[in-house]
């Protein structure tokens, strides 16, 4: 296998997790085919790698074809297409659903859980989120950033772990928000696909890289509930992870779990024990790739 990871840092994505996965060490382990990951569109329709089977990774589909619509084309060159949305593997023959994988040697070490709470993510376009962070955060020990927004400090992703690896909660959701969803309409079977079934809102299902990492570094997961809930498809809600619907749920969950917080050791240990039993990297190429 040859791994090619279409990483551009001139966008500014030096600290996405795409740069963490380390897929490379095991490309002697695979048989021999090109595996696409990244910003790959230009390259994977240029005709260079058309001598091989071509498998491509894609974390961003189909919420990808609402910014742009040449990103619904992938089928048109990929032999096959690891997914991260349901709905979409299930309607192609050539979509394998697929986990948000993580690399084991970036797995953190057990430390003194001195944060009370974190936020990892974009809140620009997600008016809630602001709200979430100025009424409810502001009143624990809180930590939010991303590692290319703007307006949300940004944090490297090894400090992001770090972060993660001291907080008692890490607050997650599974949503992508868009402005503009015109582009849907290109992408293949598109009236037939449930992602697209709340385009209204502005909103459909995405499985987040922060779902994993915080289950990897031992927080308590709370996760916003929608309409899709695709956390469930890799965490047992109450086993693994507790969902909060409002606002006002947020605020009491995270002031109760912080007061009784040995009550969620099994909890946020089981999520732990799913995530490196499961999800890593190497669980990823054996499962999906070999």
């Amino acid at each position: 296998m040859k791994v090619l990871n279409f990483l551009r840092p001139e966008n500014g994505m030096t600290e996405d997790p795409l740069y963490y996965m380390n897929f490379e060490k095991y490309e002697d382990e695979v048989r021999d085919c090109y595996f696409f990951m990244a910003d790959f569109s230009n390259d994977l329709f240029s005709g260079r790698y058309d001598d091989k089977e071509k498998i491509v990774l894609t974390l961003e589909e189909p919420n990808s074809c609402t910014i742009a619509a040449h990103n619904a084309q992938f089928h048109l060159k990929a032999d096959k297409i690891l997914t991260l949305c349901p709905y979409t593997a299930d309607l192609f023959e050539n979509r394998t659903l697929v986990f948000f994988p993580f690399s084991e040697d970036w797995i953190p070490e057990e430390t003194e859980k001195v944060i009370d709470v974190s936020y990892f993510g974009s809140i620009e376009t997600t008016s809630f989120w602001r709200s979430y962070i100025e009424n409810v955060f502001t009143k624990y020990n809180f930590r939010y950033g991303h590692y290319n927004m703007g307006n949300v400090p940004r944090c490297s992703y090894q400090d992001k772990l770090k972060i993660l690896s001291q907080s008692k909660i890490s607050v997650v959701h599974g949503l992508w928000r868009s402005l503009s969803t015109e582009g849907h309409l290109k992408f293949p079977r598109a009236s037939e696909n449930l992602a697209f079934s709340h385009l209204d809102e502005g909103i459909g299902p995405q499985v987040k890289s922060r779902m994993f990492e915080a289950a990897f570094s031992r927080c308590v997961i709370l996760c916003q509930r929608d309409y899709w809930n695709p956390i469930e498809l890799w965490f047992e809600p109450e086993k693994e992870f507790m969902y909060f619907d409002n606002e006002k749920d947020l605020d009491e969950k995270i002031n109760y779990i912080i007061n009784h917080y040995d009550e969620f050791d099994d909890m946020r240990i089981n999520a732990y024990n799913k995530a490196i039993n499961n999800y890593t990297t190497k669980h990823f190429v054996d499962r999906y790739l070999k």
